[in-house]
């Protein structure tokens, strides 16, 4: 049987966030993750795509706003320009 969306977002959040590492990490991490969903929307695989998905949105709305480096490394415009691109 197809997973249910609240299986895939549990999916999302496994081994998601570690404060420690760098912001500039969860950037590309969530960048990485944003591209595979796509590519996995393109193959067809929509449980993939929805669980990369869901990993790149959790983490530039909802983890890196928590980074203690997220209001000192980035402007307040890129900010709001992670925001529109999630």
């Amino acid at each position: 049987r197809p997973a249910t969306i609240a299986e895939l977002a549990d999916k999302s959040r496994e081994d998601l966030w570690d404060p420690n590492k760098h912001l500039k990490h969860w950037l590309r991490t969530a960048e990485l993750a944003r591209k595979s969903g796509k590519q996995h929307a393109e193959n067809g695989d929509y449980e993939r795509s929805f669980v990369q998905l869901a990993r790149a949105a959790t983490i530039i709305l909802e983890k890196m706003p928590t980074h203690k480096d997220y209001h000192t490394l980035l402007s307040s415009s890129q900010r709001h320009n992670l925001v529109l691109v999630s």
